[in-house]
This record gives structure tokens, C-alpha cells and sequence, in this order.
């Protein structure tokens, strides 16, 4: 189910006030600011975050006969039992569902029937009195539930809506139906309604008849026959229908001269009696109309983008085969200069502008022709400083020209200036001025320049520079001949990285398997994980390392004393070990984005931006309100839609759709960034103002690209890692000089 709260809330009033402030500025022409900068990445953040707090099914239940839920469930027992199996179909076809009671004080069964009555037949001891008295909390309840489906309309437009009504429940959605029907569209987000036991049945219904076995088509219920009988239920059409579900011989719907004790038994049948299989049947039914209308998969999805790169996303539905070829992609809306979103779904070009950009779309079918659904691309296209890079004690950065520059602690040559001087303000790396990309532990530095060699530098007691155990070196050296690397990550005493053919390399200090290679035998030049050729991207961590393949599942490996890798064996797993998927919906929402290992705990964010985080927590580092470690992944509290997330020794940062970062776990440095010096084990906004791109968590500091290009960092400024020029501590982002 798609995540909702409070404070997803005040995330879609936050953004609504920033677009229209963008909108404002864009009208008037007005030059650039640090202020539009803000306001400009969180463009259509309203859009993402109102399409992320809406299940894709809202079931609304309406109970009768005197039904109320028990402990721990949402509805009366036959509705309950409608409801569960409704639910479960939907979710195996990868649908999220919402379930919601509207309430109605309603009387059993058993009351239509006088006492002295219940020997007598059916039809005969059923009197208008006492159908007129049962029947009468019916309109109130329909009021209720049209003022709910009103109210869903405004806060989940694309919604789709399953009914399910029992006794004088589906009384009141019958009629909610006959409503629906005279508005203009009323019964466009509607996909059907399963009535159980509906005294308001009409003989010749247009609705599906089931039941153990199903009553006649010629007659009616109670209601209708003693009552004033009302229009039948709207028609069906390509995506809507209604089901009812009447045994021959229920009291309700079908009263007939057949004992008052069979007929009232027969009504009561259909939670867990013969009625039941009717039930599932509805349920069914109703689930494969639901689906034969597209639903973005995932609803919200998160992407990366390189400035100046070709770019290429295909998006993804979920909907009835049989109605696939007729899906359409439209109306996209802030996509950025360079890209085009097509009719099939395929998001492509090239980015012209960096910035967080939340790209919203419709999708809807033609075979048949529903309405749309709206989905959001959350696309991050990093400015300048793509490779900001925090470790122990040293930051880096590349910048728009090229070149690369550290500054912070340099006792082992790591920040490549060619001496080991501690540097309080950046540095530039020696050599080269063609930097695509780095990596800092705090001991080793490794980059990536734009033809695809690899350079390392620093620390190399355990191989860790690729080029055998040696001394440190203070300026970077090539790491084999290959021109194929992709990314590269840097521990303290191990690297890893990947190549253009999809496999993955490690080396250095393997003493707890976190090389990967089977074995526990150091490595001092790059040596291949396995045999695949389908890695994504590769973070190392303290004494382990983790990684993402193509599929877009996770896997991580070496030690595992606090559970880092995601699993309950404590022992060292010197081979890589699937992670647990990061969500339950079928599909991409399944998929991982991308890892970041710290010393102790990993985490994650899905492809649907849900972030999730295990290992050792005892400053709150995993984010989840508590200090308990966790062997398996756990969402982060909050109803962020995450774009990115860095793990460092105890603390945790991530960046959010809205370009707002947010920190949590040990702040004795102030690296929590709001201010403060305190452990935070929930996400808290860091301070500053500054809309981000990127970021980077190292030992006790942090470091971030912003929207306008440059760079700041926050926390511990012992040795200058902060780039300030001075050695204080900064509890809040401060600009890099």
C-alpha cells in the first residue's frame, strides 16, 4: 500500500505553495535566485506526493444485518469476508487496496420476523411494518457513502473505488450506485460493486447473479416487493459491473414460501456457509475489472540522470494482458529541457538543466477506454559537483570543469595534492583534469576520469589502491589498463568497482570475505565477484560490501555482526547474500535502487522511493523512532519520497523528492545538520535552506551538491573536513570555499 500520513500532508501543502511561487516567478520573468533555485526542485512535488498517499483500490464497506466488526478487523463478518477475499486478489495482481467502513446501526436478520412468525413460510411472515422499519437506517448510510466517495474524489482523484454492501448495506450501494449514475462521470472511478443479500434486488437485474445456488432472475427482495421498489442498479459497461450475490431462498433478497428457519439460515451463508464460493467469485470479478485499467508500476519512481547524458527510461504498468497494447502515455508535465516523455512510455534524451525534477504523466487504456491514472518519474540531474564525496576525515569534489579537489585530513597522501599536508580549505588533485567521478574512505581516494580508467591514491597497506601492497601515495596511480570502469567505492581498507560489462571487481583487506571472492585471502589488485555480468552499482562498508544488479534486486556480503547484510547469521559470508526486497507490490515497487554501506548498518532506497535500513542502531542510525539493531531491512519513519541515501559511522542523511535533505542517528558533531548536538533517531531537516542534489556521509561530517552547483558541508571540522578554512565544527551546512 502506498505510504500516507500526517506529514505527507504537509509535504503536498509545502509543495503546492512552492509551485505556485515558481509559477509566479516564471510569469513575471524575474531573474534568478537562491530562492528560485528552492523552489524550482520541488517542482510537481504536490503531484508525487498526493499520488504516493492514495492506495490504488479504495474498498468501501457498508455492513448490515446487525454485523459489526470484531476485534482486529475492518468490517462485520460477511463484509469482512467480501472485503479479505477482494483484497487478496488485488494485491496477487499487484494492486495496492485500501479498506474503509462506513458505519450504519443496522438490525439482523431475524427482525423482519415476528416471533410467532418464525414457524410460518418466508413470504407470509414478513410484514410492510417491519421491512419498513429494517430498512430504515438505509438512506442515512447511503448519504454517508456518498459523502466519503465525494471527499476521496477531492483528496485521490485517480482512485479506483470497489464497493461491497450486505443486507441493508448493499441497500445503500445499490442506491449510492442509482446516484452515481445521474452525475456526469459519477461512475468513472467506480470499477464494480459486489451486493450480498440486497433487498433492494430488481427481477431481471442487470447485475451478475451468483449464489450456492443463485436465486432466480425473476424475483426480487424484500425490499422491492413490500417497499417502494427503486431502479435497478446501472447497467454495466467495459469497466464497471455489479455482482449480486443471492442464494436461492435467502430471506432478504429472494423471500419465497420456504421455511422462515431455512430462509433466514440461507441469508446468514455467505461469510463462511455455502455462500462463500459466491463471494470469492464477486470478488473475482470485480479485481479483474479493476485491472483492466493501467496503473503506473511503480506509482512513483525515482531516477537518475547525468547532465549532458544520453537518458533512457521505460515506464512500466501494471493491467490485464489482455488490455495491454492499448495503453497510452500523456500529459506529461516538468520535464526537463532535453527530455520527452512518448505515447509508449519511454522517457528519453538528454538532460540540459540539473535540478529535482517531478514529472508527472497519465496513463490509460483504449481496449477498453478507462480514465487516467496519473504516475510520477522523481529525476535527479546532479549540477556540477556529481561526485561529492565524503570519508573518515577527507571530502572531495568534482567540479563542472573537470577537475577534481579534496580537503581534510592527508597523513596517507589521500588527498592527492602530492604531499601529506592537512588541507582547511580544497585542493586540487594532481594530474588530470578530466574527473568523471570519486570515492574517499578517508584513507584511499579513487577516481574515475572520462575515459574510463581508474586511479587510486592514499593508503595501500592491505592493496586497497588495486596496484599491489605498498607504500601510500600521495598522487593517483592507474589501477590496471582496463578503460571500462563504471563506479568505484572506497572502504578503509578495501575498494570495489564496477565495468561497463556489468561485472564486479574487489580488492584489499578481505579478512571478514568482503572481497566477495569466496575466500578470506587479502587481494592487492582487483579481483572479480563471481561469474555475472548484471552488477548495477557496489558500496563498501566497514568489513562488508554491498551491491545492486540489473533486476534491481540486492545482495551484500562479508561481515555480519550487527546484520548489516540483511540476514539473521552472524558469522562473515565471504559470498554475495541476497537482501529481502524492499516492498510487498508485485513488480518494480520490489526493486532496489541503490545501497549505501556504512561501518555497521546498510540502507537502501527502493525504485519507488521508500527507504529502508538494518544493522547496528545504537544511536538510531536506521531511522525507525527506535535503537534496537535489525537483521532485516525497516523502513525509515516518515513519508518521505527518498531520491538518495548515505550511510556513515553512526549517522544517516537522504534526500527527498522536494530537494530537502534530512539527517538522523548521532549528532554529537552536529553532522545531524539541524542545529543541534544531539542523537535524532527519526529523519530531522537539515538546516541551511539550500535545495540538494546529492550527498555524501562520511565518519562524523557531511557533504552535498546543491541545485545552484555548489557544495557545503556540515559536522565534524577537526582537521577541515568541512572546506571552510576553519577547524570549528559546524552543526549546519556551511558553503565550501
Amino acid at each position: 500500500m502506498r505510504r500516507q500520513g500526517s506529514q505527507a500532508l504537509l509535504l503536498i501543502a509545502a509543495a503546492v505553495v512552492s509551485v505556485a511561487v515558481v509559477a509566479a516567478l516564471l510569469h513575471t520573468g524575474s531573474a534568478r535566485s537562491d530562492r528560485q533555485e528552492r523552489d524550482r526542485a520541488v517542482l510537481g512535488a504536490a503531484t508525487a506526493v498526493a499520488v504516493e498517499s492514495c492506495a490504488d483500490l479504495l474498498v468501501l464497506g457498508v455492513d448490515g444485518a446487525g454485523e459489526t466488526p470484531r476485534s482486529g478487523q475492518t468490517f462485520g463478518r460477511t463484509v469482512q469476508a467480501t472485503a479479505r477475499a477482494l483484497t487478496r486478489v488485488a494485491r496477487e495482481a499487484g494492486r495496492t487496496v485500501e479498506a474503509v467502513r462506513v458505519p450504519m446501526a443496522s438490525r439482523p436478520v431475524t427482525a423482519l420476523v415476528a416471533p410467532r412468525a418464525r414457524r410460518d413460510r418466508a413470504l407470509r411472515a414478513v410484514t410492510r411494518a417491519r421491512a419498513g422499519a429494517w430498512m430504515r437506517p438505509v438512506p442515512a448510510a447511503t448519504d454517508a457513502l456518498l459523502s466519503l466517495l465525494d471527499r476521496r474524489a477531492v483528496d485521490c482523484p485517480d482512485q479506483q473505488v470497489g464497493l461491497v454492501g450486505h443486507a441493508q448495506g448493499a441497500a445503500a450501494v445499490h442506491r449510492a450506485l442509482d446516484v452515481l449514475a445521474e452525475r456526469p462521470d459519477g461512475l468513472a472511478r467506480v470499477a464494480g460493486a459486489a451486493l450480498v443479500s440486497d433487498p433492494d434486488r430488481r427481477a431481471g437485474t442487470s447485475a451478475t447473479a451468483l449464489g450456492a445456488p443463485p436465486a432466480a432472475r425473476g424475483r426480487s427482495g424484500i425490499a422491492t416487493r413490500l417497499l417502494a421498489a427503486g431502479p435497478d442498479v446501472p447497467a454495466p459497461t467495459p469497466t464497471y459491473a455489479v455482482w449480486s450475490v443471492c442464494t436461492d431462498g435467502d430471506l432478504v433478497c429472494d423471500p419465497r414460501n420456504t421455511p422462515v428457519r431455512a430462509a433466514v439460515r440461507t441469508a446468514r451463508s455467505y461469510a463462511s456457509g455455502p455462500g462463500a464460493a459466491a463471494v470469492r467469485r464477486a470478488a473475482r470479478a470485480l479485481v479483474a475489472r479493476a485491472t483492466s485499467w493501467p496503473v503506473p508500476r511503480p506509482d512513483v519512481q525515482v531516477a537518475t540522470a547525468t547532465l549532458g547524458q544520453p537518458f533512457r527510461l521505460q515506464l512500466e504498468v501494471s493491467v490485464d494482458p489482455a488490455a495491454g497494447p492499448g495503453v497510452v502515455w500523456e500529459d506529461p508535465q516538468h520535464v526537463p529541457a532535453g527530455l520527452v516523455l512518448d505515447a509508449d512510455g519511454l522517457l528519453a534524451g538528454t538532460p540540459e538543466q540539473a535540478g529535482t525534477w517531478n514529472i508527472s504523466y497519465r496513463v490509460r487504456g483504449t481496449t477498453p477506454a478507462t480514465t487516467a491514472t496519473t504516475g510520477v518519474v522523481v529525476l535527479t540531474v546532479p549540477a556540477g559537483p556529481a561526485a561529492v564525496t565524503a570519508g573518515g576525515q577527507v571530502s572531495c569534489a568534482v567540479r563542472d570543469d573537470g577537475t577534481a579537489w579534496c580537503w581534510g585530513r592527508n597523513s596517507h597522501g589521500q588527498l592527492g595534492d602530492g604531499t601529506t599536508t592537512t588541507r582547511l580549505t580544497p585542493v586540487e588533485v594532481a594530474g588530470d583534469d578530466r574527473w568523471r567521478t570519486l570515492s574517499t574512505s578517508g584513507s584511499t581516494t579513487c577516481g574515475i576520469r572520462t575515459e574510463g580508467s581508474l586511479w587510486c591514491w592514499g593508503l595501500d597497506n592491505f592493496g586497497q589502491l588495486g596496484i599491489g601492497k605498498g607504500r601510500p601515495r600521495t598522487t593517483p596511480v592507474q589501477v590496471g589498463a582496463d578503460t571500462t570502469w563504471t563506479s568505484v567505492s572506497t572502504s578503509w581498507f578495501h575498494t570495489c568497482g564496477t565495468r561497463q560489462n556489468g561485472t564486479l571487481w574487489c580488492w584489499g583487506q578481505n579478512l571478514r570475505g568482503q572481497l566477495g571472492d569466496g575466500t578470506y585471502r587479502h587481494r592487492g589488485r582487483p579481483t572479480r565477484v563471481g561469474t555475472g555480468r548484471d552488477w548495477a552499482t557496489v558500496t563498501t562498508g566497514g568489513y562488508f560490501t554491498c551491491g545492486t544488479k540489473l533486476d534491481g534486486t540486492a545482495w551484500c556480503w562479508g561481515q555480519n555482526t550487527f546484520g548489516q547484510l540483511g540476514n539473521a547469521r552472524p558469522e562473515p559470508q565471504p559470498v554475495p547474500q541476497p537482501v529481502p526486497q524492499p516492498g510487498a507490490t508485485p513488480g518494480p515497487a520490489q526493486q532496489w535502487a541503490r545501497l549505501d554501506a556504512g561501518w555497521g548498518h546498510t540502507c537502501g532506497v527502493s525504485v519507488a522511493g521508500a527507504a529502508l535500513c538494518w544493522g547496528l542502531n545504537a544511536d538510531g542510525q536506521l531511522g525507525s523512532a527506535r535503537r534496537a539493531p535489525r537483521r532485516t531491512p525497516e523502513p525509515v519513519a516518515g513519508q518521505q519520497i527518498w531520491t538518495s541515501i548515505s550511510t556513515g559511522d553512526a549517522t544517516t542523511c537522504g534526500v527527498d523528492n522536494a530537494g530537502q535533505a534530512w539527517c538522523w542517528g548521532s549528532g554529537r558533531y552536529g553532522q545531524v545538520g539541524d542545529g543541534t548536538r544531539g542523537d535524532r533517531t527519526v529523519p530531522v531537516p537539515v538546516g541551511g535552506g539550500h535545495a540538494w542534489l546529492s550527498l555524501d556521509t562520511g565518519w562524523f561530517h557531511a557533504c552535498g551538491g546543491t541545485a545552484r552547483g555548489g557544495t557545503a558541508c556540515w559536522g565534524n571540522n577537526e582537521v577541515g573536513q568541512v572546506g571552510d578554512g576553519s577547524s570549528t565544527d559546524r552543526p549546519v551546512p556551511e558553503e565550501v570555499s
